[in-house]
């Protein structure tokens, strides 16, 4: 569900599995923060987007932080405490590791260290050329200042 789509309706976005309480983060919607991610989740959001067009896609969606013990993506991180992104049940990336501390920071500070984040995420790029050549989708997250 998208940004304006969620002003204007009454069904709260589905969260990830297990998770109760949700930390919520508004930023300025400016969309700056961008996500890790790499080739596994160009599937994800092709599932989530459909397939890819000649413009590509400029779509908005609710994401949700996950965080997660053990990051799969960096198995030599030091703290290996890694911060998933999921849209629509679907892992997208990962916060980079200082926005992941800062997120676990702030989700402490408040009391709720095992919280789910929510946010609003835009996701550009899927595009295809008349020669077969693809562009990526990239997702960015509309975050607080302190995640800049």
């Amino acid at each position: 569900m998208g940004l304006f789509t969620s002003f204007f309706s009454f069904r709260e976005p589905e969260k990830p599995a297990g998770k109760q309480e949700t930390f919520i983060l508004v930023g300025s919607i400016k969309y700056e923060r961008r996500i890790t991610g790499d080739g596994q989740h160009q599937a994800a959001l092709e599932a989530i987007c459909g397939p890819r067009v000649q413009r590509g896609v400029h779509r908005f969606e609710t994401a949700w932080l996950v965080a997660e013990e053990k990051n799969p993506r960096d198995k030599n991180a030091r703290d290996n405490n890694g911060v998933r992104v999921e849209i629509k049940g679907r892992t997208v990336g990962y916060l980079s590791p200082q926005h992941a501390a800062l997120f676990r920071q702030q989700l402490s500070a408040r009391g709720m260290p095992n919280a789910i984040g929510q946010c609003q995420a835009l996701i550009t790029g899927g595009w295809t050329s008349s020669d077969g050549r693809k562009g990526n989708y990239e997702v960015s997250l509309d975050l607080p200042a302190a995640y800049r």
